[in-house]
């Protein structure tokens, strides 16, 4: 009744529904904020409060605020063969000079760098040097410590031009170089046969994919490049950029593009399938401008939500950069599904010899039930992603929902006032007038309807002629592409241990550089820094030990500080392979400033003096025990440099391995660290944080989602048996596409496949269980009024007749939109696109085709068999005996 009354009013006051529309679509652009200026990103920040990575990050910035950053960017200044001359360092401290940090206490660096060089000058020289970082992974650190080159002698050079910077846009908070006291000598890699490099490490105050960064990193690329073409840039030498911040940007910049080539690709593929299906420019610009001016108001609705919370403290609402992608698919595909019911029902009130506004009013009437209980399902799918722990997630399912609500109303006011509008126009320029049908746009006995209606005739008489054959043989066909059933075979065909290894579900990859492409700078300069140094070397797992009853600055303190720092150093265990590995490099500490391997130094050698004087620095003390009240002397930090990279799995298993390690130290009543409390920060930590917040809110998510929509279908349906039927079906279609992604996926990568991207899993569930039920909900609904009109099996013949080719369009359509998002060049886009539509056919070719039918049509045989003959014929009605033969009920 609702939807009668408003088809009516909205045909009645068509005019003033448009100029509404248009007042609010402008008034609402002009006072929203630009996307770009209120969109988030980054993952760590918004971890819960209770992971250790954000205890870490919280202690380090109060513990240590002259050596706190959240991200890093290494610069790399290499050569392949030989070493770094004297010309070649003038260069890099170029590079310097060009990336100051924002806050440099000038006079305190010279004095520290002049003490470092006096007390180096009278050093005698032997055999001993520090740890070589010239690891390239995966191979095991070695013993020998790096031989500085006599070339990368500060004494031997020109002092780097020092800038005093105070930017607000300049996020370096300190940088690390080769002139560096203490560090810097672990800086430039020992002279090989690969050459020699030396890096530039700037410490940045936002995380790793900050959308802040993105403007530092364009003029960092701007400023090698500059370099790079100057006339007397010296042949063979070459500059990268990697580090978590160039990594993170090169995402965010791979994000963009893969907007803008979505955008494109949607827009594209939509006009291109309606004029397909409606070969009428007319009626392909209804949908178009209705989904535009959706689209257009959901963005700077959710724009202004996100502005407000950031000036209202008791509102939480953030969006995001890649947000924006599931808002053109899901409102472009969706939308289109939600006009073409609309128009297709429209032509058919035509048909039946009704006035446009009457059409347009009678067509509202009998979809807008089916449409709203169609939007609903997906809004609350994507609503349940609120209860998330994970702030991604817990924001962007419902900023999703509230967009697709914006169009539902989009689609049930201002559709049905344009065609209103435009009348007999909308069917140029084949025409088209009341009551008749000349031209395909009406015409349902052209060649192409009498072929599309044979065909599903002939599908539907299939079906219902051996419907229970028909299901059993779909099921075994679906069910082995599923990665539950590949697991249970391969375990019956496997023996011993291998039984426990097989995971039921697919694996995920959390390694961000694997998602982007070969040529993107991060990825290039992440290859060079390999060459020469260990693969974390920019970003290092640092430990922070709060101990309330030691003194790390006492003698008692600084032994127990070189205790851990040795057990750490010769840390080894069995990895997934079986194999004994000692991944650690170096651990930089108190006792061991300059991470050399942990021994005992000749006093009166070169590497002993230089240990020595590193540890008695006021620099050292400071940076590896707190200095700042109240945690003076109570807080000590480690960092742990690792061959694994630090996005890797390898580098995960290993800081999971030290941190149980460390914990039950931290439990023995006997030990030195009974009492302490530990956390961790750095890249591995934040992402082994990530991998347990969304492994448990994948689990979360799923169950609420398939709680929130069996409860909107059996709200709507009140058949509770067919319901759980329905959520049965789209669980399948996401096993077998989820299970299908992942073998196409491997084939594709070979060896470096390690797992789909961890966000696939999550948004694929959410997205297929809600929308996929969209079809079956048109199916149901036509279904189950034909029955009361025509009887069980005759009612359920006819409506897949006249359901199947409008619901096929739709899924089509909305295929279309997800596959554009493969258009992208983010992996995790080109995975989602790809499982998005395939899974969206599978549920509108098989699901909704054959599988929910083939289950209707038992149920239809089954009611009949129970039904007395008589009951049965009195439900019966021809369909002429009613007005146009339409049922009074409401349909699709």
């Amino acid at each position: 009744m609702f939807f009668e009354r408003l088809g009516k009013r909205v045909a009645r006051h068509w005019a003033l529904v448009l100029a509404t529309w248009l007042v609010v679509v402008a008034v609402v652009h002009c006072v929203a904020p630009r996307w770009d200026d209120v969109t988030r990103d980054g993952d760590f920040a918004y971890l819960p409060d209770v992971m250790t990575s954000v205890r870490g990050e919280r202690l380090l910035a109060s513990a240590f605020p002259d050596f706190y950053s959240k991200s890093q960017l290494a610069l790399v200044v290499a050569r392949d063969e030989g070493r770094l001359a004297e010309s070649d360092l003038q260069w890099a401290e170029k590079l310097l000079a060009a990336f100051p940090p924002n806050r440099l206490d000038e006079e305190k660096l010279d004095e520290e760098n002049d003490a470092a060089r006096s007390e180096l000058a009278g050093a005698t020289t032997d055999d001993d040097s520090a740890t070589v970082a010239e690891t390239s992974p995966p191979r095991e650190p070695t013993e020998t410590d790096r031989d500085p080159a006599e070339t990368n002698d500060p004494q031997s050079r020109t002092e780097a031009p020092t800038v005093v910077a105070v930017d607000p846009a300049n996020p370096v908070t300190a940088v690390w170089s080769f002139d560096t006291p203490v560090i810097g000598k672990k800086l430039v890699s020992r002279p090989s046969e690969q050459g020699q490099a030396a890096l530039i490490v700037l410490h940045l105050r936002n995380e790793f994919m900050a959308i802040d960064n993105m403007a530092f990193l364009r003029r960092v690329y701007s400023t090698l490049d500059e370099l790079q073409r100057a006339p007397d840039f010296p042949e063979g030498l070459k500059l990268g950029v990697t580090g978590s911040a160039a990594i993170g940007a090169d995402m965010l910049f791979s994000a963009e593009e893969s907007i803008r080539n979505t955008e494109l690709t949607t827009i594209v593929l939509v006009v291109l399938i309606l004029l397909v299906v409606y070969r009428a420019p007319g009626l392909v610009l209804v949908p178009l401008v209705t989904i535009g001016a959706s689209v257009w108001l959901a963005m700077d609705l959710v724009a202004s939500a996100a502005a407000l919370s950031d000036s209202v403290a008791w509102i939480d609402f953030k969006t995001f950069k890649t947000t924006r992608i599931f808002i053109v698919v899901i409102l472009f595909g969706a939308g289109t599904d939600f006009c073409l019911f609309l128009i297709s029902r429209y032509k058919e009130e035509l048909r039946h010899g009704l006035d446009y506004p009457d059409a347009a009013a009678a067509a509202l009437g009998h979809v807008g039930n089916a449409l709203a209980a169609s939007a609903l399902t997906t809004v609350f799918g994507l609503g349940m992603m609120y209860f998330a722990d994970f702030g991604k997630f817990s924001n962007s399912g419902p900023a999703i929902g509230l967009c697709l609500m914006v169009a539902l109303a989009a689609c049930i006011t201002l559709a049905p006032a344009l065609l209103c509008a435009a009348r007999g126009i909308v069917f140029w320029p084949f025409g088209a007038c009341v009551g008749a049908a000349t031209g395909p746009g009406i015409d349902q006995t052209s060649a192409q309807s009498r072929w599309t209606r044979s065909f599903w005739e002939r599908l539907a008489g299939a079906i219902l002629a051996r419907p229970g054959l028909i299901l059993v043989a779909s099921l075994l066909v679906l069910l082995p592409l599923t990665r539950p059933v590949r697991v249970l075979c391969a375990n019956l065909l496997a023996s011993g241990d291998a039984h426990a290894d097989r995971a039921w579900d697919v694996p995920v990859t959390y390694d961000i550089l694997a998602e982007l492409s070969d040529d993107r700078p991060s990825v290039l300069g992440t290859r060079l820094l390999w060459r020469y140094f260990p693969a974390d070397e920019t970003g290092p797992l640092t430990v922070l030990i709060h101990h309330p009853a030691v003194d790390f600055n006492s003698d008692e303190g600084k032994t127990r500080i070189a205790s851990l720092t040795r057990e750490l150093f010769a840390f080894e265990y069995v990895d997934r392979q079986g194999e004994r590995v000692r991944p650690v490099v170096s651990v930089r500490s108190l006792s061991e400033p300059m991470g050399g391997t942990p021994r005992v130094y000749n006093p009166l050698s070169k590497s002993g003096l230089r240990n020595a004087v590193a540890r008695r620095r006021h620099e050292a003390r400071e940076r590896f025990v707190s200095q700042t009240p109240p945690w003076t002397g109570r807080v000590t930090r480690l960092d742990i440099v690792s061959i694994h990279a630090p996005f890797s799995k390898e580098s995960i298993d290993l800081f999971n391995r030290i941190e149980a390690l460390l914990l039950e130290k931290t439990k023995d009543p006997t030990g030195d660290w009974r009492g302490a409390e530990i956390d961790f920060v750095g890249t591995a930590a934040g992402i082994r944080d990530l991998e347990r917040v969304t492994a448990s809110d994948r689990a979360r998510i799923k169950l609420l989602v398939v709680i929130a929509v069996l409860g909107v279908l059996v709200a709507l349906l009140r058949r509770p048996l067919i319901c759980v039927y329905l959520i049965l079906s789209v669980l399948l279609g996401y096993f077998v596409t989820i299970g299908t992604t992942e073998v196409l996926f491997a084939w594709l990568y070979g060896d470096a496949f390690t797992g789909l991207d961890w966000k696939v899993p999550v948004f694929l569930f959410v997205i297929l269980i809600a929308v996929g039920q969209d079809y079956n909900i048109y199916l149901t609904t036509r279904v189950f009024e034909e029955q009361r009109r025509l009887g069980p099996t005759e009612g359920l013949r006819v409506a897949l007749i006249r359901t199947g080719g409008i619901i096929t369009s739709c899924g089509v359509i909305m295929a279309g939109t997800f596959a554009s998002m493969a258009s992208g060049t983010l992996r995790t886009m080109q995975e989602l696109g790809f499982a998005l539509s395939m899974g969206v056919l599978l549920d509108t070719f098989v699901i909704r085709t054959i599988l929910v039918p083939a289950f209707l049509a038992l149920l239809a045989r089954r009611e009949e068999r129970l039904t007395p003959p008589a009951a049965s014929e009195s439900t019966e009605q021809p369909a002429e005996t009613r007005p146009h033969g339409r049922p009074k009920t409401v349909s699709v």
